[in-house]
């Protein structure tokens, strides 16, 4: 083909060797232009047939060979907070999610109708425990006193009985003392008289009667021996406490019957007082209780009995319940795990005890979950034990609840806050 020159003064003079140039380039073919757009349609039908098979490959193949459940939840077992009473809730403390631990006081239920019939049984019993005691402290009283009056009486009629004793004794004494005086006297009389007897000075006639003088005095002096005696006897006794005058016996005797008379109605007062004090104790201390037992049942607090996350209120503020009803359902996060749902054809490699990989987490690492039940069906009973119900499962296919095992995992979870059954993971039985 043959080029033309140009004329110099089209371009510049600087731009000669271009001008030269863009004329020395070749013109392009046209089948380079078909070729590149040919490319383009092969390009997305090699795409398009990648798409296609790697498609093949994960809904036909890979479901094939693959382990992992087509659904799981986390799951804990829930347990139920009743009420032991009949009442109206006053006061709902928890709320949903609330962390409980034992003895939490959960709710407060008023019933302000409970039977009070043994309270006011008790409440008798103790005014008239009471009244007796009162009879009995006045009787003790009124017999204490007359004792202590009958008492001074017989001391005052027993000191006269002594005085009167010791007046006697005194007698005695000097009339003893005169009898020995007199024996004396008589003695010497009769040793004069011997002595005149012997020298004749006097008869045999007056010594006769010189003897029997000194026998009469001696007699005499017996008989003042013996009744110094019975008088020393007799202020020994007066000193005990017996009366020995001769006027006024009979009052004496009557006072100190009196006296023990009243001794021992004192004494039984004291006894009985002693008794029944110790019965209205008893009475008292049945009373406390049973007030506190109907306080407690009119204002009845409920408490968690075990550890838990509260899952639902199921009766709010001023709802009327029986008693057995629930209140509030507990998750026990302490036994956290999980139920898959397993293919017909996994389903032939599970048993009780396998272990299946749970992944808590997107990013987080895998836990094992030992199986402790398989199910074909799970029936209303079995999920009303859990916090949430079973996930959906086709027919053919098989429930797998496990129990997480990886240590601390209750705590982790609580601290991640992975305590929340329902919550959607992934499962996969271990090889």
């Amino acid at each position: 083909m043959r080029v033309s020159k140009l004329p110099s003064f089209v371009f510049p003079r600087g731009d000669r060797r271009t001008a030269s140039a863009r004329a020395r380039r070749v013109p392009r073919s046209p089948h380079r232009g078909r070729q590149a757009g040919a490319f383009v349609p092969k390009l997305a039908a090699y795409a398009l047939l990648a798409f296609v098979l790697w498609l093949m490959v994960a809904t036909l193949v890979q479901p094939l060979l693959s382990s992992q459940a087509t659904r799981a939840v986390l799951q804990a077992p829930v347990g139920l907070i009743t009420s032991p009473i009949n009442g109206v809730v006053s006061q709902m403390v928890v709320h949903a999610r609330d962390t409980v631990e034992p003895g939490t006081v959960v709710a407060t239920v008023r019933n302000p109708t409970v039977s009070q019939e043994i309270l006011t049984t008790l409440r008798s019993q103790h005014l008239a425990l009471q009244s007796q005691l009162a009879q009995l402290g006045n009787q003790f009283k009124a017999d204490n006193q007359e004792m202590r009056s009958v008492g001074q009486e017989a001391t005052v009629h027993r000191e006269a009985s002594v005085a009167q004793a010791w007046e006697g004794w005194q007698i005695a004494q000097r009339q003893r003392d005169v009898a020995h005086s007199m024996v004396e006297e008589q003695e010497n009389k009769v040793k004069t008289n011997q002595a005149l007897l012997e020298q004749g000075a006097i008869s045999e006639q007056v010594m006769n009667a010189s003897m029997a003088q000194l026998n009469t005095a001696r007699a005499n002096a017996s008989v003042a021996e013996q009744a110094f005696a019975g008088q020393a006897q007799t202020v020994a006794s007066a000193g005990q406490g017996a009366f020995v005058g001769t006027g006024g016996n009979s009052l004496f005797q009557t006072l100190a019957s009196r006296r023990e008379v009243l001794r021992n109605s004192v004494g039984r007062a004291q006894q009985d007082g002693a008794a029944i004090l110790q019965q209205l104790k008893q009475v008292i201390q049945l009373e406390d209780e049973e007030r506190r037992r109907v306080e407690k049942l009119s204002s009845y607090e409920i408490k968690a009995s075990q550890a838990g996350q509260v899952h639902s209120v199921l009766a709010p503020e001023g709802a009327y319940v029986t008693a057995g009803a629930s209140l509030v359902r507990v998750t026990d996060c302490s036994r956290l795990g999980v139920v898959a749902v397993f293919p017909a054809r996994v389903a032939k490699r599970l048993s009780i005890g396998s272990t299946l990989d749970v992944t808590l987490t997107e990013n987080g690492a895998a836990v094992p979950a030992r199986v402790e039940q398989l199910l074909p069906v799970a029936s209303e009973e079995l999920q009303s034990t859990y916090s949430v119900p079973f996930p959906f499962a086709e027919q053919g296919s098989i429930y797998a609840v496990a129990r997480i095992e990886a240590k601390d995992v209750s705590s982790a979870a609580a601290g991640n806050n992975l305590c929340a059954p329902g919550k959607v993971v992934s499962a996969t039985l271990k090889s």
